[in-house]
């Protein structure tokens, strides 16, 4: 059973984004936490991070990119000699600090460094799309530091907790899911708010961060 508050977000979510697909997935990952339903903290984890990391890109009709990295390794892996890192490389040998690679190795490997340097630009513009979208923050340097690095936390949780492992959860885990999701149901009942009201839940918000 959702809240008044949660309600609001569901509607705001479904209705006027018109993204029903991310409602229901805020509305199950609720339930899961109310109802401590087995794998609920993956569930809720995969439903947040998602949430977080495209909810803002589905309203802006930005395409995900993601850095293909398979490929570009791909690109020179049979090229590759084994005297430059691979299996007869020891560098405990008394070999030179320096190798002769071609140029053209070396082009494809800087590719795939700039390739990551543009997904890690990109990850870092993602964590400030929601604030610029829904919260009429102009740029990322006018998000009041908190909620940046409340949202940050949040989401680096999830993405950590988001998948399947053989370990079981520390104790801590039940509490910090928890605490993630309320930071980010804060947010979105803020984005889903008047003008008025995202001032006033900004307000309590950065007034929770700083206690």
């Amino acid at each position: 059973m959702l809240t008044e508050r949660q309600r609001t977000v569901f509607d705001w979510i479904n209705d006027d984004l018109e993204l029903p697909v991310y409602a229901e997935a805020y509305k199950g990952a609720i339930e899961q936490l109310n109802n401590k339903s087995s794998g609920y903290i993956t569930f809720v984890s995969h439903a947040g991070r998602d949430i977080m990391n495209l909810l803002a890109d589905s309203v802006n009709s930005v395409t995900a990119d993601r850095t293909q990295y398979v490929d570009l390794v791909n690109d020179f892996q049979d090229e590759w000699e084994n005297k430059w890192g691979g299996d007869e490389f020891h560098p405990a040998d008394d070999v030179p600090k320096e190798h002769i690679i071609p140029h053209y190795i070396c082009e494809k490997v800087k590719k795939l460094v700039n390739e990551h340097k543009k997904g890690r630009l990109r990850a870092e513009e993602k964590d400030s799309s929601f604030f610029t979208t829904f919260l009429n923050y102009a740029d990322k340097e006018s998000i009041p530091e908190n909620l940046s690095q409340e949202w940050k936390q949040a989401i680096k949780w999830f993405r950590g907790h988001a998948h399947l492992r053989e370990d079981a959860f520390s104790i801590e885990t039940y509490d910090e899911v928890e605490k993630h999701f309320q930071n980010l149901d804060n947010l979105l009942y803020a984005a889903a708010g008047s003008e008025l009201e995202q001032l006033r839940s900004i307000h309590e918000i950065l007034e929770e961060a700083n206690e």
